[in-house]
């Protein structure tokens, strides 16, 4: 025997024991991880390896796992000969097969995207690689490990099937047999064409910055808001403000106290400003005291939130956020009963 036909069936042999549409499976998720990561390829390039990523190779590995075996003929109790979608057969054809895969990735998306929320872990492009990967590799091992159990006439393989006559491949049967077949991977193209080309739409941005206002107790805890302070005396509270926007920005505090009659302010006093930088879901807490340097009823603790530059004037329009708190502030030679107040937030549009 030569050596070439000892390295042919060599190779045949292990091809008939590996997996190798499995094996390319793999190989092309960790190629689309890679250029997902590395936003390698451009635009148009990471849209259609992203796009293959996400609806197909989670659904063929789960289809891979469920059905290890190639298609049979019912009737007959054969294997794939003369097999077709008008036959009756058990099992999957290849264009079932990838038919399938499509339509188990999109129903698996919502499913996982709601596990991840319900989890508590952010939609990124992080976990959404991690969703995936999970998927591929539990629906690889286990459809691996299924074929290896049948009887090797009886494992799905592409190899086999790229090499039987045009009578028995994927367009084998008649002319509506085909023309089904055709209109079945259109249909698939289709679809595909049209969820990608809505995810590459213009979005609805859900970058938001979110804001709120607390006080501190004697010991250090959170405690509850101030009713009746007086004028000039140090009041301990803490902003907190987080950045759910992409991209970090500066962020400014401003905070005043104002009279207001019928929502126009009559008077108003400027307390302190503070500015950070606040990274990407990063929480900035702003532990401060601020003394009321005006004295009155029902007057308004106010503090606007500003993402990036700051606007000659700052108001409800011009900040991102605004947090209020009701007080009543006594002058420092008189005193009056405590009264109850409330701190409300009131969110102006993100800019």
């Amino acid at each position: 025997m030569s050596v070439t036909e000892t390295a042919r069936r060599l190779v045949e042999s292990t091809l008939d024991v590996v997996p190798v549409d499995l094996v390319v499976l793999v190989a092309y998720v960790a190629f689309a991880t890679a250029a997902v990561a590395g936003d390698v390829g451009g635009d148009v390039g990471l849209f259609v390896v992203g796009s293959i990523l996400v609806f197909f190779a989670p659904g063929y590995a789960v289809v891979a796992a469920l059905f290890p075996g190639r298609a049979r003929n019912r009737d007959a109790g054969d294997q794939s000969t003369g097999l077709s979608l008008s036959s009756a057969h058990d099992g999957l054809l290849p264009q079932e097969r990838l038919a399938l895969a499509f339509g188990v990735s999109v129903t698996l998306i919502p499913l996982f995207a709601v596990a991840l929320g319900a989890a508590g872990v952010l939609l990124t492009t992080e976990s959404v690689l991690a969703a995936v990967w999970a998927i591929v590799g539990a629906g690889v091992v286990v459809g691996g490990a299924r074929r290896l159990l049948l009887p090797s006439r009886e494992r799905f393989d592409p190899l086999t099937v790229a090499r039987q006559p045009r009578n028995q491949g994927v367009f084998a049967g008649d002319a509506v047999t085909n023309v089904l077949t055709v209109c079945l991977c259109l249909a698939v193209v289709a679809a595909l064409g049209s969820a990608t080309v809505a995810l590459a739409g213009p979005q609805q941005s859900m970058s938001y910055t979110s804001a709120s206002l607390l006080t501190k107790s004697g010991d250090g805890g959170l405690g509850g808001y101030p009713t009746n302070v007086t004028q000039g005396q140090p009041q301990q509270l803490v902003v907190e403000v987080t950045n759910h926007h992409q991209t970090a920005a500066n962020y400014t505090v401003v905070s005043k106290i104002q009279r207001v009659d019928g929502g126009t302010v009559l008077a108003s006093n400027d307390l302190l400003t503070q500015s950070r930088r606040v990274g990407v879901n990063e929480t900035w807490t702003y532990d401060h005291t601020v003394s009321p340097s005006m004295a009155g009823q029902d007057l308004r603790l106010v503090y606007y939130v500003v993402r990036g530059p700051m606007p000659d004037d700052v108001n409800e329009n011009t900040a991102e956020r605004v947090l209020y708190l009701r007080l009543d502030v006594t002058p420092t030679d008189q005193s009056q009963p405590a009264q109850s107040a409330n701190a409300t937030q009131t969110p102006t549009p993100s800019q």
